[in-house]
């Protein structure tokens, strides 16, 4: 058997959205390959060890796209790890949301059963390996410092702001719950140790963003609103879309996203090791 290793993204039109996404995949990859080194030369005498560091560990790492990145969409992936002669691909989904109905579209694709009444349109892949589909991205702890991180920079009085953390939602309830669900576990999480004096998620689909931003400017202990968007990389959601439902209100927000934030290639590779059971 010979893993292999598919990080599936969105994708955007946007060249600096994509070329971030790269830039951690390959980041990620070079740790693990150091890893990987790195157990081979505990294994190995010292003449061994010598010949080990002249290869790198040969467990591939291909970044994929759902749409808009021409050359670099899933097919491509998969075709570049068979081609290398994987046996067995662990799927990493880059979104940062159990209720995304993205996931189960590209799963169906891979071969696994919807888990709604949602069918998704993508056609089969043409795919020889076996295929393990990892968890996306939700509560890890390394998005938790993250956020914490954004939060100490904007924060100056935080027993009178509120923390308004706004995600992408969905339009199918089923994956709405599982979006709830996710979102409450990330709130719950950056809540432990801080002293706000609110803190709320809203969705962007449905729009909830402005009603939650009102309810909570409303509360007579919240003196400001510091908003944080839960999105991969920068791009429409954060520059426009968010901007425009709020359009009009009093808030903090600086449209930082989890990336370009070293602790994301931290995340990739602790998930890397972990999928590949190394």
């Amino acid at each position: 058997m010979k893993p292999g290793i598919l990080v599936i993204s969105h994708g955007s039109r946007e060249v600096s959205w994509v070329k971030q996404v790269e830039e951690l995949v390959s980041e990620a990859t070079v740790l693990f390959k150091q890893y990987l080194l790195g157990e081979e030369r505990s294994e190995t005498s010292m003449q061994q060890h010598v010949d080990a560091s002249k290869e790198s560990p040969s467990i591939p790492i291909y970044a994929s796209y759902l749409e808009l990145v021409e050359g670099k969409l899933i097919q491509d992936g998969i075709t570049a790890l068979e081609q290398e002669g994987v046996t067995h691909i662990h799927v990493m989904p880059l979104f940062v949301s159990y209720g995304s109905s993205h996931i189960d579209e590209i799963k169906q694709a891979f071969g696994f059963e919807p888990v709604s009444d949602f069918i998704g349109d993508l056609e089969p892949f043409d795919v020889q390996a076996h295929v393990d589909f990892h968890e996306p991205i939700v509560d890890d702890p390394e998005v938790i410092v993250i956020l914490q991180q954004q939060l100490q920079r904007l924060s100056h009085n935080p027993s009178h702001e509120g923390v308004l953390l706004l995600g992408h939602g969905s339009s199918y309830d089923y994956f709405y719950q599982l979006w709830d669900k996710g979102m409450k576990q990330l709130m719950d999480k950056l809540s432990i140790g801080v002293s706000f004096a609110a803190m709320d998620y809203a969705p962007l689909l449905p729009e909830q963003s402005k009603a939650h931003l009102e309810q909570m400017q409303a509360l007579d202990q919240v003196k400001s609103v510091i908003v944080l968007p839960i999105f991969i990389s920068p791009g429409y959601f954060t520059r426009t879309l968010i901007p425009s439902r709020l359009s009009g209100l009093d808030y903090v927000y600086t449209g930082e996203t989890l990336l370009p934030h070293p602790e994301m290639a931290k995340l990739l590779y602790r998930r890397f090791i972990s999928m590949c059971n190394v």
